[in-house]
Parts: C-alpha cells; sequence; structure tokens
C-alpha cells in the first residue's frame, strides 16, 4: 500500500508564477487540497484535475471559532494521510508568517507522520519588489520588523514599540492594518519626531495591485473611500520612499503594436 504525505505550502502573494519551483511539484501531486480562502484563480489554476480541493480558510464574519477551524483542518489532514492521500495544506503567502503554520508543524509533528514545509514568498517581501519600496539600505536602514495590526484576541497593535522602531530608522511591515490605517496614521504622527513616509500596496502581484504613498500625517486624514482596495499590506520608516518614478506595468496593446511599427520602419532593419 502506497503512503500517505502532507506537505504545508506557502502560495505566495497571489500570481502563480511566483510559487517555488518545490511547491508547484507538490500541489502536481496533491489528492487532496486544503486550501486557504485568499488563494487566487491563478493558482487554483494548478490544481490538478484529480485533486479534492477543500476550502478551510477564514472568512470575515463567518463566526466560526477560530481553535475549532484548526482543529478540523488537523482532523482533515490527518484523515486523507490515512488513506494514504497526497494531501497539500495550500496557505497564502508564508506559512510561518501570520499563518498558523507553527500550529499545523507541531500537531503533525505530535502524530508522528511524514511531512514536509514549503516556504512562499510573504506579501511584504513581495510589496516591496514589486514597488520598489526598500526594505533596508545601506547606511540608513538594517533592521526589519513586521507587525500584525491585529493580535491575539482581536485587541488593537500597541504603536509604543513601533515608534521605538522607526525612531531607530528600522522598515516596518503591518499585514491586517488597513482598517487601523487612519487611526494608526494619527497616532504615530503625533508620537513620532518627524512626519515619516507610508507606502500602501494593494493586492500584491495580482493584475490590479496599486501602491499610495504620503506620510502619517496625510494618511491621518485620507478618507476611508480612498484607500487601496483589500487585501495589503503597509510598510512604512523614514527611509522607504520607492528610489524613481515608476510606470505602469500594463501596456496599451494599440501603443504596443505602434511601437513595434516604428521599429520595423527603422533603416538598420532593411540590411537583414
Amino acid at each position: 500500500m502506497s503512503q500517505g504525505k502532507i506537505w504545508i505550502v506557502g502560495a505566495g502573494p497571489g500570481a502563480s508564477d511566483l510559487l517555488t519551483i518545490r511547491a508547484l511539484r507538490a500541489l502536481e501531486s496533491a489528492d487532496v487540497i486544503l486550501t486557504d480562502a485568499l488563494i487566487t484563480d491563478d493558482v487554483r489554476s494548478l490544481f490538478p484535475e484529480k485533486s479534492i480541493v477543500i476550502e478551510v480558510g477564514k472568512r470575515s464574519g463567518d463566526g466560526i471559532n477560530p481553535m475549532e477551524r484548526q482543529q478540523n483542518i488537523h482532523n482533515q489532514m490527518m484523515m486523507y494521510y490515512s488513506l494514504a492521500y497526497q494531501v497539500v495544506r495550500l496557505k497564502s503567502g508564508d506559512p510561518m508568517v501570520y499563518g498558523r503554520g507553527v500550529e499545523e508543524i507541531r500537531f503533525l509533528l505530535e502524530s508522528d507522520v511524514e511531512y514536509e514545509l514549503i516556504p512562499g514568498i510573504s506579501a511584504g517581501m513581495a510589496a516591496a519588489n514589486e514597488f520598489w519600496v526598500p526594505l533596508t539600505e545601506r547606511g540608513k536602514s538594517s533592521g526589519i520588523h513586521f507587525h500584525s495590526a491585529i493580535k491575539v484576541g482581536g485587541k488593537k497593535s500597541d504603536l509604543d514599540g513601533i515608534v521605538k522602531e522607526i525612531e531607530n530608522n528600522d522598515t516596518v511591515v503591518i499585514y491586517m492594518g488597513l482598517e487601523r490605517l487612519s487611526e494608526m496614521a494619527f497616532e504615530l504622527n503625533q508620537k513620532l519626531s518627524k512626519e515619516t513616509n507610508i507606502n500602501v500596496i494593494s493586492k500584491v502581484s495580482y493584475t490590479d495591485s496599486d501602491i499610495l504613498s504620503g506620510n502619517t500625517k496625510f494618511f491621518s486624514k485620507i478618507d476611508p473611500s480612498d484607500l487601496p482596495a483589500s487585501p495589503a499590506v503597509i510598510i512604512l520608516g523614514n527611509h522607504t520612499k520607492v528610489p524613481g518614478k515608476r510606470t505602469s506595468r500594463r501596456t496599451d496593446k494599440k501603443s504596443i503594436k505602434s511601437r513595434v511599427r516604428k521599429l520595423l520602419a527603422q533603416p538598420f532593419l532593411n540590411l537583414f
């Protein structure tokens, strides 16, 4: 009888071509995929037709107790593993960055089963690269701090520690903070010694990804309707300004055809 296996896989920020090769191979071998809610259609298009796809992710306002949800995920992993299935637990971003990956690893260690953890690109790292936001810079910023705007039990994150990190010229990346952004920006603007740059990056790696940049004063007064769409990450610090003007990566097809025609008209091409 064949042996089952469990993979805990990071799907990255959304684009399927940002999956690691190892993650793609795990998906291709999957009999069962337990998937988060934020997994994009782009990544889902890679699911094998033969695989059983089970939605286990959190939905806002679904009323399900987090502990009960997690236990249900553990139970399903073990059930399909015991049937000798190849099981992929697919998580958005990286499993060990706000992904409850450590809870599932502890459970699998206690259960003495064969498993593998495959990292994914976390949204904060992907956002910085997609929109050229420096997380570190030689001689200016050497530290990066990851925060969740919401702590255990739904409590708001204390900003005193973030203030110290920014004053130390470190970079701060905040997850799940869009709803609290104007409130946080107002408090930071009061506590920091100077106005600090903030970048809000929306839908990282999606075709409609976007960035809105300003300082703490700007975001403390912004209307919520003017903020980019969720999901979004927030990158802030004294040295997080984009180094140059970014042009749109989505070029009009007519513009491309026009450029090709002009290129073909160049005299040097007549040599061929």
